[in-house]
């Protein structure tokens, strides 16, 4: 398991994130959610080892964070930041083929060409394999950098457990590829047994793909339970502060639905 135990990140005189635990199991999708400034990229950077936690702990399959060598790290735990600058002319199948950069001494160039042009297929970027990288939209960026990090953890890494962390990994994308990356990050979770975290935005998008919902607010964690216990009309309003109801999904019933409320511009009044 992926865990953090009561960390608090602090820069300057500011609280990023005070004692927040939080336990990312393989084989699940866990998505964080929170309005901005929430502290949610921090925490993705903290478990990703860019921040380091001001107090608290962080564990990677039963080791302490620090005990664990680059390499190691590399092969067991992808990050898809929220965005990847790349200026230099490459091939999107050079960029795909950096994600196997950790297996270069155990794996030939050809083996690592095959995962790479299956990553691509994966993601539906295997038309784009031989563009140049900087050519592509955000969208088409997005998507690539998926198959570069999907390709990092590609194969399973003896008895140790891989985990997946994204960071609003559907920012750019159009409704589509949407549905279409949370699904592939779903399937690879369900068969790879990967524990998946996943910042998202949109509460309807996590209710559908995630088993777990984590809430973040000012640093702090609220709530971390499955998509019924946690979307609820009272909870959304005290943290995102806007009126929502809550129904049931037309095609998956178990699935809750936030339907957010219209509200007139300040200083007109509603109709």
């Amino acid at each position: 398991m992926l865990i953090a135990d009561q960390i608090s990140v602090q820069i300057g005189s500011k609280s990023l994130l005070k004692q927040v635990s939080l336990t990312l199991c393989p084989g699940e999708v866990l998505a964080v959610v929170g309005p901005n400034g929430a502290g949610k990229s921090s925490l993705l950077r903290t478990l990703s080892g860019e921040l380091s936690p001001h107090s608290g702990s962080l564990s990677l399959n039963g080791r302490l964070l620090p005990g664990w060598d680059a390499g190691q790290l590399a092969k067991m735990r992808g990050v898809l930041p929220q965005s990847s600058a790349l200026a230099f002319r490459f091939s999107v199948r050079d960029v795909v083929l950096m994600g196997r950069s950790p297996h270069r001494k155990t794996h030939s160039h050809n083996q690592n060409l095959v995962i790479t042009e299956q990553a691509l297929a994966l993601t539906d970027t295997a038309h784009l394999a031989g563009r140049i990288y900087t050519t592509l939209s955000g969208g088409e960026r997005q998507r690539v950098q998926l198959a570069r990090v999907l390709a990092q953890i590609w194969e399973p890494c003896g008895e140790l457990q891989r985990y997946l962390l994204l960071d609003e990994p559907t920012s750019a994308l159009d409704l589509a590829h949407q549905h279409a990356v949370l699904a592939i990050t779903r399937r690879f979770a369900d068969s790879q047994n990967t524990g998946v975290l996943a910042i998202l935005h949109d509460l309807n998008l996590a209710a559908l793909y995630a088993d777990r919902i984590a809430v973040l607010h000012d640093g702090s964690l609220i709530v971390t339970d499955t998509p019924q216990g946690v979307l609820n009309s009272s909870l959304i309003q005290q943290v995102f502060q806007y009126p929502v109801s809550i129904g049931s999904h037309p095609l998956y019933p178990a699935c809750p639905l936030l339907i957010p409320h219209r509200q007139a511009p300040p200083g007109i009044s509603a109709r």
